[in-house]
């Protein structure tokens, strides 16, 4: 019995010095908001189940094909559309998981106008799609600013079945996070955002990047891919 005692007493210290932080990261659900979260203006645009929140680019209403699949937003059916968010969002922080079922290239796009084409002719993307740690990487690979910015480090990790993406868009201001880390950090019509604008792909289209506010696309680009905790708020 008091061995017993003892190692419980031991237990208890041993516990006592685990971190917050680590008991609240692994006790958080998927799709939901923590306290601190939700305090902060934090809100759900996917809560595991539906879709309301979203409707197909160009289309007045469905999801073509996209559904909800064991918790995550998933492109059961390529070739139907991006899926794009009902709302318009000027100044936000966006936060969102993803990985591939198959394929491998996928895209967020975001202050989206339903004018012009794709939606990435209007819209900045932050491009979607895996990476190894060891990946010396472009300005089309994942991370970047697509065909703008390219990763100024590489922040995959090995065998990572999730990876996070963070965008953060306040006035001209652009950053992209990966799995925690800022990738991306630069400010549209900046002398430097000129000169890659015009060594890109977009040179012709005066309209890329040129919205204040616009939608957040999912690009639907021939993969199976799948989302989860995806979750924006609002920058005042």
């Amino acid at each position: 019995m008091r061995f017993l005692s003892l190692w419980m007493i031991g237990l208890g210290s041993i516990l006592s010095v685990i971190p917050v932080e680590m008991a609240t990261a692994a006790d958080a659900e998927t799709n939901t908001l923590t306290k601190a979260e939700a305090e902060s203006d934090w809100k759900l645009l996917f809560d595991g189940k539906s879709l309301d929140a979203w409707r197909i680019y160009k289309k007045d209403q469905g999801t073509g094909g996209w559904v909800a699949k064991d918790g995550a937003l998933y492109l059961e059916k390529p070739g139907n559309g991006d899926l794009m968010t009902i709302a318009k969002y000027g100044d936000f922080e966006l936060s969102l998981d993803w990985k591939f079922e198959a394929g491998n290239n996928s895209g967020i796009i975001y202050r989206v106008q339903e004018t012009n084409g794709a939606s990435h002719n209007t819209g900045p993307e932050m491009q979607v799609t895996p990476q190894k740690p060891s990946d010396k990487l472009g300005k089309n690979a994942g991370g970047s600013l697509y065909d703008m910015y390219a990763p100024t480090k590489n922040a995959f990790q090995e065998e990572q079945e999730w990876v996070n993406y963070r965008i953060v868009a306040k006035g001209n201001h652009i950053e992209h996070w990966v799995n925690g880390e800022k990738v991306v950090d630069c400010d549209i019509g900046s002398d430097d955002w000129k000169s890659r604008y015009e060594a890109s792909k977009w040179k012709s289209l005066p309209d890329f990047a040129a919205a204040k506010s616009g939608h957040i696309a999912l690009q639907d680009h021939g993969a199976k891919v799948l989302y989860r905790n995806v979750k924006i708020r609002e920058l005042k």
